[in-house]
């Protein structure tokens, strides 16, 4: 990898602001750590990176921990959350 190498953008679905160490662009073939720390209790939360569910750790200080390579295009992380405290009641017939 040169130290010229294109970068390629990550687009981060409008929540760029929950990561606070996310830059726009990466290198192709750098690995990227990404922290999400906007967590609320009882929430799960699914990260995906160009349809693809992320494996994520945890980290006390820093939130959710994120990595993945950089490939040589721009990519999409979303975050899913579902509130695990809402009840959904089944529909009346």
């Amino acid at each position: 990898m040169g130290l010229f190498a294109k970068k390629y953008k990550v687009d981060y679905c409008g929540q760029k602001m929950a990561y606070p160490n996310a830059k726009d662009e990466y290198r192709a073939g750098e690995k990227v750590t990404l922290y999400f720390d906007m967590i609320a209790t009882d929430t799960n939360y699914s990260f995906i990176l160009d349809g693809a569910e992320l494996m994520r750790d945890y980290d006390r200080e820093k939130g959710f921990v994120l990595s993945f390579t950089m490939p040589d295009r721009d990519v999409k992380l979303h975050c899913l959350s579902r509130n695990t405290m809402l009840v959904e009641l089944p529909e009346e017939e």
